[in-house]
C-alpha cells in the first residue's frame, strides 16, 4: 500500500473560531468589573458613614439614591463604549446590576417614613 500526500501539512493544529482575549496585542482593560466594584464599595462606605451621621429615617434613600446614581454614570460610559463582546463583562451589565441594587434599597424604604422625611422638611410661617 501506498499513502497519497495531498499537499503541505499544517503542523499547527485546528483553528478556534474564538479568538483570545490578547489576540492581536491588544489587551482587555477591567473598566466594568473595576466600576462595579469602585462604585459598590463607595455606596457602602457612604451607608456606613450615613449611618452615624445622619437620622435613620434618611439612610435608605440616601443608599438608594448613590445607587441609582452610580447606576446612571455607568449608563454614561456605556454609551461610549464601541466593543461589545457578550461573553465579557459590559459597562451595561454594570449599570443594571447597580440599577437592581438601587431599587432593592429603594423598596426597603416605607412610605411613612418618607411622609415624615417631607414634613419635616416644611417650615410653618
Amino acid at each position: 500500500m501506498t499513502s497519497k500526500v495531498s499537499g503541505p501539512r499544517n503542523s499547527s493544529g485546528p483553528r478556534t473560531a474564538r479568538p483570545s482575549a490578547n489576540e492581536g496585542g491588544r489587551r482587555r482593560t477591567p473598566g466594568p468589573e473595576l466600576a462595579f466594584g469602585g462604585a459598590v464599595f463607595a455606596s457602602f462606605a457612604a451607608w456606613g458613614v450615613s449611618t452615624v451621621t445622619l437620622p435613620p429615617d434618611l439612610i435608605m434613600p440616601v443608599v438608594a439614591t448613590l445607587f441609582l446614581g452610580f447606576a446612571a454614570v455607568v449608563a454614561i460610559f456605556r454609551r461610549r463604549q464601541r466593543d461589545l463582546n457578550s461573553s465579557q463583562v459590559t459597562y451595561a451589565d454594570v449599570a443594571g446590576a447597580l440599577t437592581l441594587i438601587g431599587l432593592c434599597a429603594a423598596a426597603t424604604i416605607d412610605p411613612d417614613q418618607m411622609v415624615r422625611l417631607v414634613e419635616g422638611g416644611r417650615s410653618e410661617n
